[in-house]
């Protein structure tokens, strides 16, 4: 009912419930880049952040390099 009268609940990233450690789960993966809007997509340098779509972590741009994170914690 309530989805009816306010839409429904835009996606976002959600987390997993037990998260593996970053060096099991992101390191060595590729990150999916989020820019603010779509004049700066396709642009690594403009992202806001990085995600990780197996675990939902996300990374700021100096934490990550080529789409790939530097080091583990």
């Amino acid at each position: 009912m309530i989805a009816k009268l306010f839409g429904r609940a835009k996606m976002s990233y959600r987390g997993v419930a037990k998260q593996p450690s970053r060096g099991a789960c992101c390191v060595g993966r590729d990150l999916m880049p989020r820019w603010r809007g779509p004049v700066q997509m396709e642009d690594d340098s403009k992202a806001m952040g990085f995600v990780c779509h197996q675990c939902g972590r996300e990374y700021l741009p100096e934490e990550v390099q080529g789409r790939r994170l530097i080091r583990d914690e």
